[in-house]
């Protein structure tokens, strides 16, 4: 209990990220390569494919910030600044229509340039950030099922691990953007606050070995 007292709670998206690094990357250097990671994240996402064909919501919560906590590890080894990497194109308004709140219609052809927020401030929270994409995309997401907005997700992840590949890193940068976008449509869709969520599961430690840098064995 005084390990858990002695650790400062994360706030800022940036913050979770520095968290997981403090926590995993000596271990994910030392046990992974970035293709090992991605799979990780493909294991997860799993995980909560399982829970929604079983109507459970409990397994996709309990499995969100595992899944979460993998995508900020490979965002870490890759040297991905995640919040950099968001706000670039989503800066407090839909980037393919301008809107605060999204008027896109739907299959309609994106735009070749992503409209700019200059007056917009980065959200200074985790929850900030879901809170923005809920006013951004919560009405015209309110008819979708969670499933069609996880499969999203898993859209996104696979345009991104091809770019990746590919070594496009404008594209995987917006591809990256894209599926943290979407994984944020999934929490308001459940009604979940991640960083709850996160916090509860990863309170400064690793989940499993319960120490400040991870010393479990690589699964």
């Amino acid at each position: 209990m005084e390990v858990l007292e002695m650790i400062k709670r994360p706030v800022t998206l940036g913050e979770f990220q520095k968290m997981v690094r403090i926590i995993y990357l000596l271990k994910d250097q030392r046990d992974y390569t970035l293709q090992d990671l991605l799979i990780h994240i493909q294991e997860e996402a799993a995980k909560i494919d399982e829970g929604l064909r079983k109507s459970s919501d409990n397994e996709q919560i309990n499995a969100l910030p595992i899944f979460f906590c993998w995508f900020l590890s490979f965002c870490n080894m890759a040297g991905y600044n995640l919040e950099e990497v968001v706000w670039a194109k989503y800066q407090g308004i839909c980037p393919y229509c301008g809107g605060e709140e999204c008027f896109c219609k739907p299959k309609q052809k994106k735009p070749d340039t992503w409209f700019k927020n200059p007056q917009g401030k980065i959200p200074r929270s985790l929850p900030e950030w879901q809170e923005m994409f809920r006013r951004m995309y919560g009405k015209s997401n309110s008819e979708l099922w969670p499933i069609q907005i996880w499969l999203h997700v898993h859209e996104e992840l696979g345009e991104f691990s091809r770019e990746f590949r590919l070594k496009n890193v404008p594209k995987s940068h917006e591809e990256l953007a894209d599926a943290f976008a979407w994984l944020m449509a999934y929490c308001n869709k459940m009604n979940v606050n991640l960083a709850e969520l996160t916090w509860n599961t990863y309170p400064g430690i690793c989940n499993v070995c319960r120490q400040e840098k991870c010393q479990c064995p690589k699964v």
